[in-house]
């Protein structure tokens, strides 16, 4: 029997859920947005792909005027400013 590690993580108040891959690495998603998922072979690696994808996610569902839950609203104005 094999069993997988899930735990989350909270990032700039965005909640992350992740995985332990059973071939190794990481699959994480984001509950408030659970079409967006992502991977990596490490915990970083899985965050940073994570983030990025969540990014893409967010900036398609605006230009297409798509519903943005609000905390995932704010982490998108968070991370457009330069």
């Amino acid at each position: 029997m094999v069993t997988s590690t899930k735990f989350k993580v909270i990032k700039q108040g965005v909640e992350y859920e992740f995985e332990q891959a059973e071939e190794g690495g990481y699959v994480v998603h984001v509950p408030l947005y659970p079409s967006c998922a992502s991977q990596g072979e490490t915990f970083e690696e899985a965050l940073t792909n994570i983030e990025d994808a969540l990014i893409g996610c967010l900036h398609a569902a605006r230009d297409l005027k798509l519903q943005i839950p609000p905390k995932l609203t704010k982490f998108l104005e968070s991370t457009s400013k330069a």
